[in-house]
């Protein structure tokens, strides 16, 4: 059960955001103080909720996308913490499958103010809410007027009061401030009053043009072809045969990684759009097994070509996440392949790897990936620092670590990596700086 917000419950709530906000963002560093202001807002929409055991799934919820962001604020921590605030919310008012539709709907919500029609309409309905601000203006305007009179006559015979109302206004910085208030009011409210949302959104795979006679031709051609490709890379990743002349291995390496992984990906569209026919034909089951079976060790075999450039030329943050990438599309295709032996549906499957994808870049959040990039690079004699110093403070643990490190001098002011995280005050906490800098003090303590 859910007992109704008052207009004036809801401007009270707005107010103390708005001032919380301002307090925690304004010329501020963010951190740990999106989190708070997360659950502040989480608290403010959802305090009229009964039972409060509604609330128990909602906030652990709601916590579990919070954790990224207190681990260290970057662009997919965000993302979980925004979706994780939607989601919580929508599972408070209704049930957790139509939160894509409250999700949805929160766009138009937040430009609605911008609508002069829709303002002209709800000030027309405002006569029986202005009744109840018209008796709370009437019961405070004398007493706060009077105040008004006896500060300002108070204020030259007490210097103490002269100098505490004084005003040094600067009216750009002023404005400044107005407007990030505003915004914050915009960007708030729509979560204070959230809509019913009682359906989700329904979905379905489109057609794909395809037939029965179609499909098991296609599924021949495919796995001569794809059969072909993985005798190829394992006679020169496993047997060692030799490579064109004039092509080195980095050079292999680096020209069929990802093409091979884009194969694979598409290999999981055609399992998917073939689906529907795996009764049309008995030998339609096998081959699309097979099919999917190649395409894995074909994830494989790019793998291997994108270790062997990375062992050439070194570790960065797209070779990293290509090979995560890898990692996922060959459970996607083992997922595709326990499909057609079990006979399950393509919802079945989306969803599944959906949420895969979902945990891995869960997990991704909580990953190191600088100090990751460093320790590998910094392992070889030759790397190169440059690229090491770019990846900023927290691959400062795998500088102090390196067993090769470049030398003491080496963009001593400017190398990123040299010096620890810094935090400014508990707003801009984050547990990862934290723990890096705790780390270096250990090593350096150590030593």
């Amino acid at each position: 059960m859910q007992t109704r917000i008052s207009p004036l419950a809801r401007l009270a709530a707005l107010i103390f955001l708005v001032l919380l906000g301002d307090w925690l963002f304004w010329h501020q560093d963010r951190g740990l103080s999106l989190a708070l202001f997360v659950f502040a807002i989480f608290a403010a929409a959802s305090w009229s909720v009964r039972p409060l055991s509604r609330l128990v799934g909602p906030g652990l919820l709601l916590l579990a996308a919070v954790l990224p962001v207190i681990e260290m604020l970057q662009a997919l921590s965000l993302a979980f913490l925004a979706a994780g605030l939607v989601l919580a919310l929508a599972w408070v008012h209704g049930p957790l499958s139509a939160a894509p539709g409250y999700a949805l709907s929160l766009p138009g919500r937040w430009l609605a103010p911008l609508n002069p029609a829709r303002n002209l309409r709800a000030l027309r309905a405002l006569p029986a809410e202005a009744g109840t601000i018209r008796r709370q203006l009437a019961l405070w305007a004398f007493p706060l007027g009077g105040s008004a009179v006896f500060i300002a006559l108070l204020m030259d015979a007490n210097p103490v009061l002269s100098q505490l109302f004084s005003l040094d206004l600067d009216l750009f910085r002023a404005l400044k401030r107005g407007l990030f208030w505003a915004g914050i009011a915009l960007m708030v409210a729509p979560f204070l009053t959230p809509a019913p949302v009682t359906a989700s959104l329904q979905w379905r795979l489109p057609g794909s043009g395809l037939s029965a006679g179609s499909v098991i031709r296609a599924l021949i051609l495919f796995n001569l072809v794809i059969g072909l490709q993985t005798l190829t890379d394992l006679s020169i990743l496993v047997a060692g045969a030799d490579l064109p002349e004039g092509m080195s291995f980095a050079d292999y390496a680096h020209r069929g990684a990802y093409p091979l992984l884009a194969t694979a990906m598409l290999a999981g569209a055609f399992a998917l759009a073939a689906r529907p026919f795996l009764s049309a034909h008995p030998a339609i089951k096998p081959l699309l097994g097979l099919w999917l079976g190649q395409n894995m060790v074909l994830c494989g075999a790019a793998a291997l070509r994108l270790d062997l450039y990375i062992e050439a030329y070194g570790l960065t943050y797209l070779r990293l996440h290509a090979l995560i990438w890898m990692g996922l599309v060959a459970a996607g295709l083992g997922l595709c392949l326990w499909q057609v032996l079990a006979g399950r549906g393509n919802r079945w499957l989306l969803l599944r790897a959906g949420g895969l994808g979902l945990v891995t870049l869960y997990v991704a959040c909580f990953v190191n990936f600088a100090g990751i990039i460093a320790a590998q690079n910094l392992s070889h004699p030759n790397t190169d620092p440059n690229y090491v110093c770019d990846l900023g403070p927290m691959a400062a643990l795998a500088w102090a670590e390196a067993a090769n490190p470049p030398p003491p001098g080496f963009r001593l002011g400017s190398c990123g990596a040299r010096h620890a995280p810094v935090t400014r005050g508990w707003r801009d906490w984050g547990f990862r700086a934290w723990r890096l800098r705790h780390n270096l003090a250990a090593l350096e303590a150590a030593r």
